[in-house]
């Protein structure tokens, strides 16, 4: 059976870790070489208050990351997986000691004991979350902020300074608006490991959207249209695979809704019509002691939860159903933030490429020391290098790449059908379930597959077919016939 991309990744790191055996760059091969057997590495980026700690505890499913300006949120930190709870201070001088922590009010508040930001290098939160197990999560302080030792952090980490060098495979990239920073950065990001750049390891998210439009109750429908258009416009798609419009905080709370929040609102839903009005029509008033008999403070709370399109959007939903439980107020706020969208979107771009995704940045990272060795040692840069472009051009899930970047740039368009097709036969999974059949009978996958490669090819071949289009027929019909070839030989082999 022909090797997997992971398998021939890891035994090119394999090969070049003997070639630089006592070489300094061998520790860092090494850890490249792991990468492969981690989750996805994805980064949640973006500028000063881009919601990006709101979004990941969403994403998370638990109010890990502090939302506030403390100073846990200069230092880069990384939502692994973990059997137990710990929270890991990496250190710049490669040291690791445990960090002290604590939960109040549902929050994890991670104690630094005095110690500046600037003495980390990261933290890694471990935390038996079900959403970390094919995702490692990476919150990072703001791009552009005010602290730049923190900014820089960030860049490094997304190998903007370096390219070649993203410690992160993939990133979710939050931003307000599209200011032509947000396109500098995705820019900056996109992985030329391979030929050509591809913006399918991009997400953005339009985010804190229930804050457009002065918080009107149409404000999540304006925000769609946003990225409707957002993600229509040839710029952002050659940077991005989609735009996602989301209100974290109403999706944060959603997940970590409590009765005592509900009976609240319900009480102000409760209201006569007039009085609910007016106090909905700004934060002064909705807070003003004078006006409803639950306390100010605990309205202020709710504020802090909710924001005030939130608040607003809730007791609609209250003074229309009263009877509606803390459960299904909850189901409705997750519905309605965009973060069950986000996820799928996550599951569907990251999830079902992260063998390719991992296997770009591995090698990305590779060429990199390459070069480095080159200056030094010419005879082995070469050697290396020689050793990874052959790879990299015969890699076929590199062709595949390069053909969802001209489609998702929209240089190429293909319909409906066609796309869930390719969709579906270039995503990580098993040979049955890329041509979308029951894994048995043998004969019928082995079938399926030679149409499909027969049907594209001639397809790429009839006259009037664009040569862009020729492209992608090729490059899919190659797709079918390396999985002819691999139902071929497990059939052999069984």
């Amino acid at each position: 059976m022909s090797p997997s991309l992971k398998e021939r990744v890891a035994g090119l790191c394999d090969w070049a870790a003997v070639l630089l055996e006592g070489h300094a760059q061998a520790a860092t091969i090494a850890r490249l070489r792991a990468r492969l057997d981690e989750p996805l590495r994805v980064a949640i980026a973006g500028r000063v208050k881009a919601g990006k700690s709101t979004l990941l505890n969403a994403l998370v499913g638990e109010e890990l990351a502090p939302t506030d300006a403390g100073e846990c949120t200069k230092i880069v930190t990384w939502y692994r997986r973990g059997l137990g709870y710990e929270v890991i201070a990496h250190l710049p001088d490669g040291t690791e000691r445990a960090l002290r922590f604590s939960r109040g009010d549902g929050r994890l508040e991670i104690h630094l004991d005095g110690t500046p930001p600037a003495a980390f290098d990261r933290l890694e939160v471990r935390w038996p979350s079900a959403r970390l197990e094919a995702m490692t999560l990476i919150d990072t302080p703001g791009l552009e902020s005010l602290d730049e030792r923190s900014s820089a952090r960030t860049a490094t980490l997304l190998g903007i300074e370096k390219p070649g060098q993203a410690s992160v495979d993939a990133v979710v990239y939050l931003m307000r608006h599209l200011h032509s920073r947000d396109a500098d950065f995705l820019e900056a990001f996109l992985d030329r490991s391979v030929p050509h750049p591809s913006p399918v390891n991009a997400v953005a998210v339009l985010s804190r959207t229930d804050e457009i439009g002065a918080g009107r109750l149409d404000a999540l429908e304006s925000a769609a249209a946003i990225a409707r258009r957002y993600a229509s416009d040839p710029r952002v798609r050659a940077l991005c695979a989609t735009v996602v419009p989301v209100a974290g905080l109403i999706a944060e709370t959603g997940i970590t809704l409590r009765e005592d929040e509900v009976a609240a609102l319900r009480g102000i839903a409760r209201l006569p019509d007039s009085i609910r009005e007016a106090m909905l029509l700004s934060v002064d008033r909705f807070c003003d002691p004078q006006v409803s008999s639950i306390p100010s403070h605990a309205r202020r709370e709710l504020l802090g939860r909710f924001g005030l399109f939130g608040v607003r959007m809730s007791i609609a939903q209250l003074a229309e159903t009263p009877g509606l439980t803390a459960s299904a107020l909850s189901e409705k706020l997750l519905d309605l933030s965009g973060i069950r969208q986000l996820i799928e979107v996550l599951d569907h771009h990251f999830g079902r490429r992260t063998q390719t995704l991992q296997a770009r940045s591995v090698l990305a990272g590779m060429t990199a020391i390459a070069r480095e060795i080159h200056r030094d040692d010419p005879q082995q840069g070469d050697q290396l290098l020689s050793a990874i472009e052959e790879l990299e051009a015969t890699v076929h899930e590199f062709a595949e790449l390069r053909m969802w970047q001209i489609l998702l740039s929209g240089t190429v368009v293909v319909d409906a059908d066609d796309h869930e097709e390719i969709e579906r036969l270039t995503a990580d999974g098993e040979p049955h379930e890329k041509l979308g059949l029951p894994p048995e009978p043998t004969d019928d996958l082995l079938r399926a597959t030679l149409e499909g490669a027969a049907r594209w090819r001639d397809r790429g071949a009839h006259p009037l077919t664009p040569r862009d289009i020729q492209e992608v027929c090729e490059v899919v019909a190659r797709s079918y016939e390396g999985l002819y070839l691999q139902v071929s030989n497990t059939a052999e082999s069984s």
